[in-house]
């Protein structure tokens, strides 16, 4: 029963490890789409930030959200 027991912490500590950590603006903003009001939104619509410019930031930052670049770059 202890070897049970032993193989299920470890697989559950495998499975831990298998999760993306947030990243760093979702931490921050609680999530992408917070981060993209708060901190963007209002430099495009004033202009300080170029639009264009800022989907294609967008595009690579949600990219990096969805598959874990995050949590890579921190190891």
């Amino acid at each position: 029963m202890v070897c049970i027991r032993a193989l299920h912490k470890r697989l559950a500590r495998l499975e831990r490890a298998d999760v993306p950590q947030r990243s760093p603006l979702v931490v921050m903003y609680g999530s992408f789409d917070e981060f993209v009001e708060v901190a963007i939104r209002s430099g495009v619509l004033d202009g300080s930030l170029d639009c264009q410019d800022m989907i294609d930031i967008l595009t690579a930052l949600r990219k990096w959200e969805g598959d874990g670049t995050w949590d890579r770059a921190r190891h």
